[in-house]
């Protein structure tokens, strides 16, 4: 009995450290997570390994599921892994990814998370400090034939854009498949690889730029282009599906610092008394623009004239101005895509040729005024002035708005160095304050300062010279003298100047309420000086008796034509313009100043 109970105890005990040789001999298997160069290399772009610029002490990152936690001690693996250093993955579609866009999941698999994809077996994947290479065993099922479409979805998947502008939740909503977008693909048609993410917006805030078109969208580099033609590269933007009160189809995304939309701000321009009252001033004065037009062809005998070729050009240059942001004002953000940034262009080009003419007039004024030494021109050097005007007034302006252009289509990539105008961007305007001063205001406010010198010259000529000439004695002479100033006032564009000055200064609007009114109503101004003079009144009168009398009268203008000299400006009063006119013998000027 004793034997018996001794040789089972033996027995007992050779099992036991049989079992223990056993477990010894052949160890708990680890999960090898393949690196794919060296520890203390770096995987490059080339899929070469960069020798020693790396962390002797690097790991990736290790998710639990089950706690629904990261494993926390950075630089290291859980102890039921292990590193296998330069282990590649074979296969034909693999991807470069950012290390920082993946994660080991507790079982050995690899996740995606901006692919909302796991990679399950170990040797389809290496991962190392700075990039990752992955098999896409899902792009193998792709014909051959079809293109593989990289887009980058801004919500996740079975999510869509609800946009509410009372909602406090988050505007990326999961719906189900009883919902019409389930499933619906931003392209129909193609294959497509999906990545899950907003652009990284240095602001945090990103905008709506417009729908997206997907005849619009280069796959070849992943841009895509508005309605406006503003181009974005494949890490500015994502699309997605967006509803409101109802769907509103698949939206281009993009961070504030590239587009100006915010999809929580609203256009105020029709709730905006201020942009009503300027529209209205603005269509008066296009009114009043077209009669002095109107008015000025009547005037048969001063077409010859220089003074009223510049004056007219002035006029129509301003009238199309006028009228387009007349427009673009009234109708708010109802213009959008292509017209607006065309409208937008050709603001530019007739406004600036309004001043560049402005600024050839003042000359022109300031010339006939500068010693009371007025001189009748031959008619080929009068052409010969308003060619060499035509080419400064037409040319400077094609000049800015051509390179304006140009700077405004070209790759981004290409302009960074150049500050580009940004057409349709925000408005059908210039983007900000650094586009409209660089290619607008800039060069109007030399022009603007150099008319005003033009004018402070003029108006001291007619003060301090003429006013102390014999032939300006009476009150009434000299009270001529000063309607003639302030009639320069509007005629060299001095008003202009506070335009300027209330972009550059800014502050609350009311405080120049009146000055942009006063600008608005330019064209009105305009016709009160130009077009109100002795001589229309007797052209139109002329007009009427040739009507009414049912024949045509010829001859000229009862009593005398008002001009200084041969350049012709009718808005200069008779009781001046005769009596530096009328002698042939030149007169010395004295001056008070």
């Amino acid at each position: 009995m004793k034997f018996s109970i001794g040789l089972l105890l033996i027995l007992l005990f050779w099992k036991e450290i049989n079992a223990e040789t056993r477990q010894a001999a052949s160890p708990k298997v680890k999960l090898a997570i393949n690196k794919c160069c060296r520890i203390g290399d770096v995987l490059n772009k080339d899929l070469k390994c960069d020798a020693g610029i790396g962390s002797n002490k690097w790991a990736p990152k290790v998710f639990f599921p089950k706690k629904q936690t990261f494993y926390v001690e950075t630089g290291s693996l859980p102890n039921f892994m292990v590193t296998q250093e330069e282990v590649r993955p074979l296969c034909k579609n693999f991807d470069l990814v950012n290390s920082t866009e993946v994660f080991i999941v507790g079982n050995g698999s690899l996740y995606l998370y901006d692919k909302h994809i796991s990679i399950n077996k170990i040797e389809d994947y290496c991962v190392d400090q700075v990039l990752s290479v992955v098999c896409r065993r899902d792009k193998e099922s792709v014909p051959d034939n079809m293109a593989l479409i990289e887009l980058t979805k801004c919500c996740g998947p079975n999510q869509i854009y609800y946009y509410n502008s009372n909602a406090t939740n988050t505007p990326c909503q999961t719906i189900n498949n009883s919902n019409p977008l389930f499933g619906r693909p931003l392209i129909e048609g193609v294959y497509v690889d999906l990545t899950y993410k907003f652009p990284d917006c240095t602001s945090n805030e990103f905008a709506i730029a417009g729908p997206f078109l997907s005849a619009n969208h280069y796959p070849e580099t992943g841009d895509v282009r508005t309605e406006s033609g503003k181009v974005f590269h494949r890490n500015q933007y994502c699309l997605d599906h967006v509803q409101s009160e109802s769907y509103e189809g698949v939206k281009i995304f993009t961070c504030s610092e590239h587009y100006a939309i915010l999809p929580s701000i609203t256009s105020q321009h029709q709730d905006d008394a201020r942009f009503a009252i300027y529209s209205i001033g603005l269509l008066i004065s296009v009114l009043f623009l077209f009669a002095t037009l109107a008015v000025s062809f009547l005037l048969i005998s001063n077409h010859h004239v220089l003074h009223w070729r510049c004056q007219t050009n002035y006029v129509i240059c301003l009238l199309i101005g006028d009228l387009l942001l007349a427009i673009t004002q009234l109708a708010g953000s109802n213009i959008t895509g292509a017209s607006c940034v065309v409208i937008a262009h050709l603001m530019h080009f007739f406004f600036l040729a309004t001043f560049f003419w402005l600024n050839a007039m003042s000359f022109n004024i300031w010339w006939t005024f500068r010693d009371f030494r007025p001189t009748s021109m031959e008619k080929g050097q009068e052409l010969v002035r308003l060619r060499i005007y035509e080419v400064y007034a037409w040319g400077m302006p094609i000049v800015i708005t051509v390179v304006a252009a140009i700077l405004d289509n070209l790759p981004e990539s290409s302009t960074e160095r150049f500050l580009r105008p940004r057409f349709g961007e925000n408005k059908c305007w210039f983007y900000g304050d650094m586009e409209i001063f660089a290619y607008f205001f800039g060069p109007i406010g030399i022009l603007l300062c150099v008319n005003v010198m033009l004018f402070l010259s003029t108006a001291r000529q007619l003060t301090c010279g003429l006013w102390k000439r014999d032939d300006v004695k009476s009150t009434t002479e000299r009270a001529a003298l000063g309607r003639v100033c302030l009639k320069l006032v509007i005629v060299m564009g001095v008003t202009w100047i506070v335009d300027v000055l209330s972009w550059a200064v800014g502050g609350p609007h009311y405080i120049w309420y009146f000055s942009d009114i006063v600008n608005s109503l330019q064209g009105l101004f305009i016709f009160i000086v130009v077009g109100c003079q002795p001589q229309v009144w007797s052209a139109l009168k002329r007009l009427w008796s040739s009507r009414s009398s049912d024949h045509r009268m010829t001859g000229t203008t009862n009593g005398p034509q008002h001009s200084i000299s041969s350049h012709g400006i009718p808005s200069m009063d008779a009781s001046v313009t005769n009596n530096t006119t009328t002698n042939s013998k030149v007169v010395p000027v004295e001056t008070m100043c």
